[in-house]
Parts: structure tokens; C-alpha cells; sequence
């Protein structure tokens, strides 16, 4: 039926031959083109889309996105797009450039189009091969386009055609009946054709419709199903599940990407992620179904009667997949997976639990340096006492919960205090004390670390004060900071005013960093720490010797202080490499003239040793342990007054 129909009504195009030209384009229609092609540029974050039409031997815009200037200079003529135009119309062909500059077929047309950088277009016709004119984009930069993103402005193309289609018929029913009024079954015919393009239009748009549906569903970078679609996937195999059948769900994580990032650059990340999609899908087949939920991660479900077996035959699979490097562009990269899996057997079972227990195990895995890890009682009881530790923590600050405590900095040489080290501490009504590596980690998971570490500073500032004022003497304060609070913007501002407020001398505060504060972004790290030490404050590298990377970072940032971590202190008495491993610390800080501290000094021996290698500050429970304010004060600073 439907080829007939082609075929009658491809003969009576050609037998009619109407001047498309005069037909007149309805406002609707080119209402709708307007959104579409204003859709199409914020979508693809470009200049410029625009249908021109030939009229009068010349192009007009029916419909453009305006989107910035660049759009109103190109109507204004501003810039000679009818040089691209009259290529695509004269040759019926598409023009893609993502960078005239690099282009050598089009490197010249950047005389008659200054400004513009790329340029991709289409040509329009109607049903009986008369053109309309053509569909193009451009932009002030370099535009890469990708297969989803061609595809999309091409539907375009064939939606604007549809319409053609319509009213180029409609313009042959108005032909047909002013000719053959007296033919009842030609009326009928036409109202059939009419009927077909509308179905077709309805279909068209259905498909526009289905695409942006997709969009929803889908990771756009590997095209893969995103987190949401991959829970109601998942939930709906719950519903239907065999008694048999096991769901298990498998989560899968780099544990190198972080560092791929920083570098390689995000660009081969992305690419990163995409061979490693391509990579899964490899080992997979249809039963299986496959996710991106967030960065590096990526969820698979599996469901069989031995779906464990199934599981583990499709990881090793996967870690062999995996063993090749990645060559992209000129780099060589390795990637390193990791997976967590969690098992589900009931209708009752919930896809999005099965798979945050899959992430636990997951990062289970990759603490404990496993290649893959089931989610067990064990990861559950962890991330019970993190929720639980989570809701009291979220009221801690608010019921005054948290305190600081003070440990004591002694001078070897004349055995003074000469200043302390701030430490949070927690007391909660239910749970007791609670030991801060317990709560550090997850308030900088939860985004609390920065009303914590704003309570320290403060809290901490506000002390040093008061015991200046009332005791006399340089007595200054260390504070620990977290990558996070290192991270936020208004950091040096923000102590700034504190140090103003209160009215403590800058270089009587000192900020104690780790290797993660450099790690997470190496540049806005330097340039806080830059902007701190211009405002007097001096910064202090911890647990030194333990990172990767320690005597690198000496290289790069101006440090005033080395503190040595309390793992080579520990074993002075009993290794002979530990004690000319310290020797080494700090003798090296005395060339480069840093101040050098002994952390975790708790025996007369380790004081007299780092004393006779002239380490000028020792802490450690043999000085003190950390204690509340006033206790400090009793014991170290009422002393040292009188």
C-alpha cells in the first residue's frame, strides 16, 4: 500500500512540476523551525543555526537562533556566509569543517569569513529535487561535532524536509482540484495523500520526541544507559525475577582516574572513559545490562541461577580486557579497575540498594587493594556506623558538641612552649567521645569539614589571643586544614577577617597542609598557599615522609615548616634506617632553612635524640597530650608566666 503510493505520487510530481518558489512557507511552521534551530545552538553550545531560502537568486534567514552577535552579523552580512551557502546549493552536498584554520580544502575561505572558525551544513529540497536553500551552523571557535550530535541536527533536516513534503502537497491538491473538479477519485486521492503525510509528520515528530527521551536515558559521552534508567531497569527485572534467578549487580571503578585527570587533562579522560566503555561492552552480551552512574563508575547487572559464577567468570574477563594500555593521541595509559558486587534474590529487593551496596564494596576494594570485593555484614556494618555517625553529626556543632583541644610544641633547645597545636574533638551525649579519624573522613565526604574547620580556626584564633594578652610571650597556634577547606574560593579572605577580628599577628598562626591539600588541584594549591604566606601566615608540610611525592613538593612551594611523621619517630630505638632516615629530614631542612618538628615524641630517648640532631621543636604525649583550654593553660602557660 505504502509503495504504491510512493510510486503514484513520485509520477505526479514529476508530472506537474510545480514551481516551488511560490509556495508560501505558514508561520507555525516557521515558528517551529525557530525553536528548533534556537535548541539546536544552546544545545550545542555554538554561535549560531540558521535556514536560509533562496529567494530571488539570493538567501534569506528563515529561521535563526540569534544567539550572540555573531548570529546578527551573519543577517547583517557582516560576515560572507553566501560563500558556503552557494557551495552547499550548487553541489547538493554537506560541508563539515571543525577548524577552518586546520582545514586545507578551506584554510582560504577564512578571507571571505573572518571570525569564523567552523562550519557545518546541509542542503534542504523539496519532494521534487527543487531546492529550498540549506540549514548550516557556525561558530567563533573550533567545534568538534560527535555521531550524536550530527545525527540530531540531520533529524532536523528531515523534519524540515517532512514539512516540505506537506505543503508541497498541499500545493498539489490546491493544482489537482482547480484542474480536475469534476474527478470525485482524484479528490479522494489527494484526501488519502494528505492523510499519509500527516501520519508521516506525526511520526517525525515522534521520533524528534523519542530523541530527547533518549537524551534522558542515556549517558551522552558513551552513549551508554545513565544512573536512573539503569535503577528502573534493574527495579523492573525485580519485578518479574524467577524464583531461581539471582540479580547481582557489579560496580566498576578506576582507581587511577583521578590522577589520569590531572595528568593528561580532562579531554583524555573523557576519551579515557569512552574506550573504557567500548571495553565492557566487549566482554558483555545482550543479556546483561551496563551503566554509567557518575566519573569513572560504571554498574552492570547480571541475572542467571548462578549468577555469582556468572559475575566472577565476567570480572576476570574484565580484568583481562583491562590489562592492555590505553594509546590515545601520544600518551600510553594503564588503567587500573577495581569492582564491588552486591547479591539480590527478592522481588522486595530494590535496584538503587543493591547498588549502593556495590559502590561500598566497591570502595571497600579499593582501600584494601583487591581486584574485586562482594558487599558483606561487615562493609554493611560500616556504612550503618556511618549513617549513624552522620545523623549525629549533622546537630553536633549546633548542640555544642565539638570542642578544641591544645598539644603542646616544646623547643629542644630551651625546653619552652612556645606554642600549640589545634585539634577538634567530639563528644556526643549517645555515642561518647568519638575519635576524629572516625568522623574527619565523612564530614569531608558530606561537605561538613567546612563548618568544622571554620569552628577551629576560629575557636583556635580566638584562644591564641586571649593567651597572649593574658600570659605575654610569641605564643603561637598550628591549625590542620583539609584539601576541601583548601578547595573553597574565600579561604584566604575568610582568614584574613578572622586575623583582623581578633587581632592576632599573622605569623603567629601556622597552617598545617598534607600531601592530599596538593594533590587535589596542584596550581590552586600553590596559589593559596602563596597568597597565605603574603599575608604573614606560615604554612607547615605534615606528616612528612609518608606521601608519594614529599621531596617533590619542596620543589614546588614554599614551605615554612617540615614535620616529621610520627612513623620514623616511633621506631628510632630499634632501626637503624628510621634514625638516619630523620638524620637525613633534618639536616635537609636545615640546608633549605625550614623549621623542622618531631611528631609522636613519647619516650626521654626520642627526645634526646632528635635534640642532639638539632630538631628544634618536638610534640608528643613525653610533652603533653592535647588538653582543653583551660587545663593547657594550668599546666603550660601559668608556669611559664611566673
Amino acid at each position: 500500500m505504502v509503495v504504491g503510493y510512493a510510486v503514484i505520487m513520485e509520477t505526479e510530481i514529476a508530472m506537474l512540476n510545480i514551481n516551488t518558489q511560490v509556495i508560501e512557507i505558514p508561520k507555525p511552521t516557521l515558528a517551529n523551525w525557530q525553536q528548533n534551530v534556537a535548541f539546536i545552538a544552546d544545545s550545542l553550545d555554538i554561535s549560531a543555526t540558521i535556514v536560509l531560502q533562496i529567494y530571488h537568486s539570493d538567501f534569506k534567514a528563515c529561521a535563526s537562533s540569534k544567539r550572540v552577535s555573531a548570529a546578527r552579523k551573519a543577517q547583517r552580512g557582516s560576515f560572507n556566509l553566501n560563500f558556503f551557502s552557494d557551495h552547499i546549493v550548487n553541489n547538493q552536498t554537506d560541508i563539515f569543517i571543525e577548524h577552518i584554520a586546520e582545514s586545507s580544502d578551506w584554510r582560504a575561505a577564512q578571507i571571505r569569513v573572518p571570525g569564523i572558525q567552523s562550519f557545518f551544513g546541509w542542503p534542504i529540497n523539496w519532494p521534487n529535487g527543487q531546492t529550498l536553500g540549506c540549514i548550516y551552523l557556525f561558530d567563533e571557535q573550533p567545534q568538534k561535532f560527535n555521531v550524536r550530535n550530527k545525527l540530531a541536527v540531520l533529524r532536523f533536516q528531515q523534519a524540515i524536509e517532512s514539512d516540505l513534503a506537506i505543503l508541497f502537497q498541499h500545493a498539489e491538491l490546491i493544482y489537482q482540484n482547480r484542474q480536475l473538479k469534476t474527478s470525485v477519485a482524484k479528490k479522494n486521492l489527494d484526501m488519502q495523500v494528505l492523510k499519509q503525510e500527516l501520519h508521516y509528520e506525526q511520526d517525525s515528530r515522534f521520533a524528534l520526541e523519542s530523541s530527547l527521551i533518549y537524551q534522558q536515558d542515556y549517558d551522552l559521552l558513551t552513549g551508554v544507559a545513565n544512573q536512573v534508567s539503569f535503577v528502573k531497569q534493574v527495579d523492573n527485572i525485580f519485578s518479574s525475577l524467577h524464583e531461581d534467578d539471582e540479580v547481582a549487580v557489579i560496580y566498576l571503578g578506576l582507581r587511577n582516574f583521578k590522577s589520569i585527570n590531572n595528568s593528561y587533562g580532562y579531554d583524555i579522560g573523557d576519551r579515557v572513559l569512552l574506550e573504557t566503555s567500548q571495553r565492557i561492552h566487549q566482554q558483555l552480551t545482550t543479556e546483561y545490562l551496563v551503566a554509567r552512574c557518575w566519573g569513572d563508575a560504571f554498574a552492570i547487572a547480571v541475572r542467571d541461577e548462578n549468577a555469582i559464577e556468572q559475575t566472577i567468570d565476567l570480572i576476570s574477563r574484565l580484568i583481562n580486557a583491562f590489562e592492555p594500555v590505553f594509546e590515545i593521541k601520544e600518551f600510553v595509559i594503564t588503567a587500573q579497575v577495581c569492582f564491588g558486587i552486591a547479591l539480590g534474590d527478592s522481588s522486595e529487593d530494590k535496584a538503587i540498594t543493591l547498588l549502593e551496596k556495590s559502590e561500598a564494596a566497591m570502595t571497600a576494594c579499593k582501600d584494601q587493594g583487591m581486584n574485586y570485593k562482594f558487599f558483606t555484614q561487615e562493609i554493611e556494618d560500616v556504612i550503618g556506623e556511618r549513617h549513624h555517625l552522620e545523623s549525629h553529626l549533622a546537630s553536633a556543632l549546633y548542640n555544642n558538641e565539638m570542642s578544641v583541644h591544645y598539644q603542646p610544641m616544646m623547643c629542644t633547645k630551651t625546653g619552652d612552649i612556645l606554642g600549640a597545636e589545634a585539634l577538634i574533638r567530639w563528644n556526643n551525649p549517645v555515642l561518647g567521645a568519638v575519635a576524629p579519624d572516625r568522623f574527619i573522613n565523612l564530614a569531608e565526604q558530606n561537605g561538613q569539614i567546612l563548618a568544622l574547620g571554620n569552628f577551629v580556626l576560629r575557636t583556635a584564633i580566638e584562644q591564641a589571643v586571649s593567651w597572649r594578652r593574658k600570659f605575654g610571650g610569641d605564643f603561637c597556634i598550628a591549625v590542620n586544614m583539609s584539601p576541601v577547606q583548601f578547595r573553597d574560593e574565600g579561604l584566604v579572605k575568610h582568614i584574613q577577617q578572622l586575623l583582623s577580628y581578633y587581632q592576632l599577628p599573622a605569623q603567629c598562626l601556622e597552617l598545617e597542609i598534607t600531601e592530599g591539600v596538593l594533590l587535589q588541584d596542584e596550581a590552586k594549591a600553590g596559589k593559596a598557599i602563596q597568597a597565605l604566606q603574603a599575608l604573614g601566615i606560615k604554612i607547615s608540610l605534615d606528616d612528612f615522609g609518608t606521601g608519594y611525592a614529599s621531596m617533590s613538593y619542596l620543589q614546588k612551594y614554599s614551605f615554612d615548616t617540615l614535620k616529621i611523621d610520627r612513623s620514623f619517630i616511633n621506631n628510632l630505638n630499634n632501626r637503624e634506617q628510621d634514625r638516619e632516615l630523620v638524620r637525613a629530614m633534618i639536616a635537609m631542612a636545615k640546608k633549605l632553612n625550614l623549621r623542622i618538628v618531631a611528631e609522636g615524641v613519647e619516650t626521654q630517648a626520642q627526645h634526646d635524640f632528635i635534640t642532639n640532631e638539632q630538631c628544634d621543636f618536638g610534640q608528643g604525649y613525653l610533652y603533653g597530650k592535647p588538653a582543653p583550654a583551660a587545663l593547657f593553660a594550668g599546666q603550660y602557660l601559668v608556669k611559664k608566666a611566673m
